[in-house]
Formats: structure tokens, C-alpha cells, sequence
């Protein structure tokens, strides 16, 4: 890792402890919000952690924390009540930390039952949001590692396809790479618009 990515993953370390943000990836989903409005209109949303991540625990509380702390009734759509926030879903293969205002489904991502969990949940209804957050651990072979991803992503899909509402939004993780272009036309079999984006608080070192 160079010295200029050392020194922004430290700046916004710093940035998150001294705004009270659980992690640095708190920036990742304002600078999304920011460019995309992804929580525009959002009720219900799902947490998900592809098998084999062993940061799951980890990213799912970063995430689902912010989401709650970014959530603002005034992105919410016209017959939201004031102070509504969306009823979150996380769900992961091993135990997680508890976090207030978080129901914690312990499963696996690519089984039926966990989605009728969800679904359960969210009395019936489908979720407008799911983001997907894992990671598997890296090898240092880029190539590996963007096939490995792009494979815990599509393996993401299976729960996508039966809690995402129709127009609802899928964020993930990638690894930028040669197959990229691939995963890309696998995605657009399952979402009209698809858009690879970098948030400014990303390591300079990710692609």
C-alpha cells in the first residue's frame, strides 16, 4: 500500500472516531447516498454477507449502523411518518454483536429458508434495499481474488432474487479487473441500470 492511501484510510479513520462513526466505511455509504440517493424512499433493508466473508461481522454492524445514523425523514417518501426509520434485516453466517434497532438472522444467504425468514420479517413485504458488504480474504493475486469476489457476489444474487423488491436496489462490493465486463452482463440479467462507482474515501489502492 503507498504512503497517499495510507494517508486517506487514516484521515478517514480519523474522520469516523471523531464524528462518532463506528467505521470508516460510514464514508463509503454517505459518498454513495450522495451520488445515487440509494436511500430514497427506503422502508426495508437487507444486510447480507456472502459465505466465506470473514469480515462479516465487522462490515454488517459498520454499515447497518450508519444506515440508521444517515437515515433522515425527509428522504423518506411522502406518507412516512416523522422519526419512521427502515426496519433492517442482517443476515450472516455467524453469530453478530447485537445492534439496537437491528433484527439478526442467522443464516445462509444462498438457502430458501433464510430468504422466508427475511421475508417473514418484513411482514410479507419485500425489501427495497439490499446491500451485500463481504469480503473474501485476499491472496494478493488480483485475478483470484476479483473471480473469488465476483463469484460471492453472484452467490449474493440467490437472496437477492427472492427478498428484493421489483425496483429495488442491490449495492455489493467488487474487485475491479479483466472479468469485470463479465460480471457486468451477468448483473444487467437481473437489473435495468447497473453502475460501477468509487467512493472518494476508497483506498487509493482499490480498483
Amino acid at each position: 500500500m503507498g504512503k497517499a492511501s495510507r494517508d486517506k484510510r487514516d484521515i478517514y479513520y480519523r474522520k469516523a472516531k471523531e464524528e462518532g462513526w463506528r467505521a470508516r466505511s460510514a464514508f463509503k455509504l454517505l459518498q454513495i447516498d450522495e451520488a445515487f440517493n440509494i436511500f430514497q424512499g427506503v422502508k426495508r433493508v437487507v444486510d447480507s454477507h456472502c459465505p466465506s466473508s470473514h469480515d462479516s461481522d465487522f462490515l454488517c454492524l459498520a454499515s447497518l449502523s450508519t444506515y440508521r445514523q444517515l437515515y433522515l425523514p425527509a428522504k423518506s417518501s411522502a406518507e412516512s411518518k416523522e422519526g419512521d426509520v427502515p426496519l433492517i434485516v442482517a443476515i450472516d453466517l455467524q453469530p453478530m454483536s447485537p445492534i439496537e434497532g437491528v433484527i439478526q438472522v442467522q443464516g445462509d444467504i444462498t438457502n430458501a429458508r433464510t430468504a422466508q425468514l427475511v421475508i417473514r420479517h418484513f411482514d410479507g413485504s419485500k425489501a427495497d434495499l439490499v446491500v451485500c458488504d463481504g469480503a473474501p480474504d485476499v491472496t494478493g493475486l488480483h485475478d483470484m481474488d476479483e473471480f473469488v469476489q465476483s463469484q460471492l457476489i453472484l452467490a449474493g444474487l440467490t437472496i437477492v432474487t427472492h427478498v428484493l423488491r421489483e425496483g429495488g436496489k442491490f449495492i455489493a462490493k467488487i474487485f475491479r479487473g479483466k472479468d469485470t465486463s463479465l460480471l457486468y452482463s451477468q448483473l444487467k440479467l437481473f437489473f435495468p441500470t447497473v453502475t460501477f462507482a468509487k467512493p472518494k474515501s476508497s483506498r487509493n489502492s482499490s480498483i
